[in-house]
């Protein structure tokens, strides 16, 4: 699930200065400058700043020329325009405010995320009413993940411009990444009666609702949203993934269709399309969805894993393991989940110390994972080792007591000890946990005749033939 992303402001603008006593040549190339036509005003602003005029009138065709290079996406030039005009009138407060906060938008369209921050920082410091050096700057905290910092920025903004719609749907954002959807929903609806037609609030608190499980408004605001903007696909692939939820799958994948051809670049939509597949059994569309959005972007994580998974599901073990090494590959994010995964893939494959390997990482990056210490324990026992496996088991159990298939293998492992009694115990909960579990029922079969307690021996085999 997308979380909606906050809206950087853009504050770069034209300056203009009325020439009055100036000769008329002089007076075309600032009105130029200022108002003309982006290659025309480049020229006059140039004409300007290497002229003899005034210093205040060369600052001000550098920082229009400057804002027509950011424009332009001319990073490099517009920066060295904002720096030239900051070293050119440095006592300008108000203005130089504005420069900071353009020479740092240039710099975070660059990639520079540190230097644009120490931008908006002297942006703040010079005036603390620019309410889009808050702005930008909580968008940086955010993508940093620093959402205290970001929250602080955007309550700064909201004060600013309480009438501002934008400024509730950037606050309702920054609640959602914080986990606070009732928030986020009171901002959102803010937003909403101060902007009726602002089709992105009613986008962001159809999410809000859906996080908290409340479809019905959900659906309705998602279909608000797609009303004011029907080629908001972020809106059509919030209603699908409702719709998914609640069963209707036909008009589940009808609304990813839309999404998909509003933005057929969107990986991750063809990943959720692919969800939906694979959460109703149908592996092979599933892996072609997620081939589409590997296809289109190889560092989504989640289509290498959830291919994977169906790989599995197909008994392919040879490409799940490939797509769970490639997301390996890719950093640590999702390294546990493709550990665990791929170990079980060299598990069923019949590669016992490569899926003893994996299991045992697992452990290292995340020591409280039953699941890993549960298959740990199925490994060792298959190895013999019924007393490291009980180990394993028992730490699965202490971790995740309702595991009902951990007590059915601390159980055998006790069993094969020759501790009948806590074997029975643990299968007994076992079958309690999975009355279905045929395997609990004959090994505690096994258990009672090794009591030579014949009748509940025969009982348990009994049972067991019947549900195998």
């Amino acid at each position: 699930m997308t979380l909606p992303q906050v809206a950087s402001a853009v504050a770069a603008s034209l300056l203009t200065y009325l020439p009055g006593a100036a000769d008329a040549q002089k007076g075309i190339d600032r009105d130029v400058c200022s108002r003309g036509k982006p290659q025309a005003a480049i020229t006059s602003c140039t004409y300007i700043i290497n002229s003899k005029e005034p210093d205040d009138i060369r600052a001000m065709a550098l920082r229009n020329r400057g804002s027509l290079f950011l424009s332009n996406g001319d990073l490099d030039r517009a920066i060295e325009d904002y720096t030239s005009v900051l070293k050119l009138s440095p006592s300008e407060t108000k203005m130089n405010a504005k420069t900071y906060l353009n020479r740092g938008l240039a710099y975070a369209n660059k990639g520079d995320e540190s230097r644009a921050l120490a931008d908006y920082n002297e942006a703040v410091a010079l005036d603390g009413t620019l309410s889009s050096a808050y702005l930008n700057r909580a968008t940086i905290f955010l993508n940093r993940g620093e959402d205290d910092h970001a929250l602080g920025d955007l309550d700064e903004v909201v004060l600013l411009s309480p009438d501002d719609a934008t400024s509730y749907v950037n606050r309702g954002v920054i609640y959602l990444h914080r986990g606070d959807p009732d928030r986020a929903i009171s901002d959102f609806s803010i937003a909403t009666g101060l902007n009726p037609r602002d089709a992105t609030a009613w986008r962001n608190r159809s999410f809000a609702y859906r996080t908290k499980g409340d479809n019905v408004r959900a659906a309705a605001d998602a279909e608000q949203a797609i009303r004011l903007d029907p080629k908001m696909a972020a809106a059509h692939q919030d209603l699908a993934l409702i719709m998914q939820a609640t069963g209707d799958t036909r008009s589940a994948t009808e609304e990813f269709a839309k999404a998909i051809e509003l933005n057929p670049r969107d990986a991750k939509a063809l990943v959720t399309r692919g969800d939906g597949y694979l959460a109703r059994g149908d592996r092979d569309h599933a892996i072609s969805e997620y081939s589409q959005a590997i296809a289109i972007d190889a560092k989504v994580a989640a289509a290498y894993i959830n291919r994977g998974v169906a790989y599995l599901g197909n008994s392919d073990w040879d490409r799940a393991i490939a797509d769970f090494t490639a997301v390996i590959a890719l950093g640590p994010a999702n390294q546990v989940a493709a550990y665990l995964n791929r170990g079980q893939a060299l598990k069923a494959k019949g590669d016992t110390d490569g899926a003893m390997a994996d299991f045992e990482q697992v452990i290292r990056l995340k020591p409280n994972s039953s699941d890993a210490l549960r298959h740990l324990g199925f490994l060792k026992q298959a190895k013999g080792d019924s007393r490291a496996a009980a180990a394993d088991y028992a730490q699965a159990i202490a971790l995740t007591p309702m595991d009902a298939e951990a007590r059915r293998g601390h159980g055998y492992a006790e069993l094969s000890l020759g501790n009948y009694d806590a074997a029975i115990s643990d299968l007994t909960q076992a079958i309690t946990l999975n009355p279905q579990d045929a395997l609990a029922y004959r090994f505690r079969g096994l258990a009672y005749a090794g009591k030579h307690d014949t009748q509940r021996a025969t009982s348990d085999e009994q049972a067991s033939r019947r549900l195998h």
